[in-house]
């Protein structure tokens, strides 16, 4: 499916965050933090492509069941809305409003041109700190074993 790949492909952009990359006089260090959003926003949005490819055969309540079963896709979920739409108005998975409730960039730089950034993120929801990386691995897990699960049956 389309969207999970690009799902993956902003997976890929987070873990290199994490691990470190290189940073130019000129990037601006939001950037990360934008892809990081945008990760979850795309990860939610595979539900969308679920259900409007509809190539599994399955409806809204049965993917927005087993997203309200698993804490780590309800929190992607609220995540990625409160993100998109600034707060929530409909209701939400979970109990808080998820946000980023925190994040750590280490600078090293090597010689006069090159510096490479490492960051990582917190995700704040329902008072517990969950580490963003953590979070979109486990999602993306997820996606994947819903999909397998119901191109079984």
């Amino acid at each position: 499916m389309e969207q999970l790949e690009i799902v993956k492909r902003y997976l890929e952009r987070v873990e290199a965050i994490y691990k470190g990359v290189p940073l130019l006089p000129s990037d601006n260090k939001e950037y990360y933090d934008d892809d990081v959003i945008s990760f979850f926003i795309h990860c939610y949005h595979v539900r969308d492509w679920i259900i409007h490819l509809n190539k599994l055969g399955i409806g809204a309540a049965e993917v927005d069941e087993y997203i309200n079963n698993n804490r780590a896709l309800s929190v992607c979920a609220d995540l990625a809305n409160g993100s998109k739409h600034c707060r929530l108005i409909r209701t939400k998975r979970t109990e808080d409003q998820p946000h980023v409730s925190g994040r750590e960039r280490y600078t090293s730089t090597y010689g006069d041109d090159l510096s490479v950034m490492k960051c990582k993120y917190r995700i704040m929801s329902n008072k517990q700190t969950i580490d963003a990386l953590d979070l979109a691995n486990e999602c993306v897990a997820l996606w994947d074993d819903f999909i397998a699960n119901y191109r079984s049956i």
